[in-house]
């Protein structure tokens, strides 16, 4: 019998072959941004997760010639390279009350009236606070400032006297020149109802026939709500937030929110969907 020689492979290869460096190709796809908005998220004091947020939300609807598309958080927290949805969700929370992001039911993209955006701080601002912090603590300041409180400390008794009669008199001065305050507009119940049986017309969700003073308590509540959350309390807010809650439920494959799979579970009604828990809920995606 013939032996067959062994073939010994090399645990090492002393020469690997290196990998040829990739460049990008900006004919291979592209996004169309318009300068005025690059310009706009370059003035506006963002976070670092903020800008990433953004630039996700640019990758899934200008990339798709879209104003705004449904995105959910976890598409969001992917593409955006965040932690997860719960960090997603409560950054772009943050986009929308700062005016960069808009939100129309479950659709959200970027707010393209760039005036309205909310920059947090102006970096002028922080250095001309670095400058004043300077001078203070120069020490011949503080040795001037020391000597003129030498210099005044015999008229203070004087002039402080002077000075409490007159602040007395510009007190009331004021507060009788105070403008009253406006009263907020009333809340349309009626209007509520509307959108409401409008929003659950074709879903298992009954609808109301009167408002109660029970209900008028929950949604004047929740009127609070909309108005600190989005300036407003109109029956168009509430539709939103009615339609957004009826289109997330659809989505469940579970149909928790319409009695189950076979119909006979509990189902949400009035009570239910205009508590602030559920519309907190709601407008974090995570029903």
């Amino acid at each position: 019998m013939n032996a067959q020689p062994k073939q010994i492979n090399p645990i090492l290869k002393l020469h690997p072959k290196q990998s040829e460096a990739k460049k990008v190709s900006v004919d291979d796809g592209y996004t169309q941004i318009p300068n005025e908005l690059l310009d706009a998220i370059l003035e506006t004091d963002l976070t670092k997760p903020q800008i990433k947020l953004v630039l996700g939300v640019i990758r899934k609807t200008f990339s798709w010639h879209k104003e705004m598309d449904w995105i959910c958080n976890e598409q969001l927290a992917e593409i955006s390279r965040l932690c997860d949805d719960k960090e997603a969700s409560r950054i772009k929370n943050e986009l929308i009350k700062m005016c960069v992001l808009v939100k129309d039911g479950r659709k959200i993209g970027l707010n393209l009236y760039i005036s309205e955006w909310q920059k947090k701080q102006n970096p002028m601002n922080v250095q001309s606070k670095k400058v004043v912090q300077k001078q203070v603590k120069n020490p011949m300041n503080v040795q001037q400032k020391s000597n003129e409180c030498t210099t005044t400390k015999e008229t203070i008794t004087k002039e402080k006297i002077n000075n409490e009669f007159t602040n007395v008199n510009s007190v009331q001065q004021s507060e009788i020149s105070l403008p009253k305050k406006t009263k907020s507009e009333p809340v349309d119940y009626q209007g509520v109802m509307e959108e409401f049986n409008r929003a659950v017309e074709n879903t298992p969700i009954p609808k109301i026939r009167a408002m109660s003073d029970e209900r008028k308590r929950s949604v004047h509540t929740l009127a609070k709500i909309l108005r600190k959350e989005f300036g407003g309390y109109t029956p168009k807010h509430f539709a939103d937030y009615f339609n957004d809650f009826v289109q997330q439920a659809s989505n469940r494959k579970d149909r928790f929110y319409f009695g189950g799979l076979d119909g006979s579970g509990w189902v949400a009604n009035f009570g239910y969907i205009i508590r602030s828990k559920t519309f907190y809920n709601t407008w974090e995606d995570s029903l």
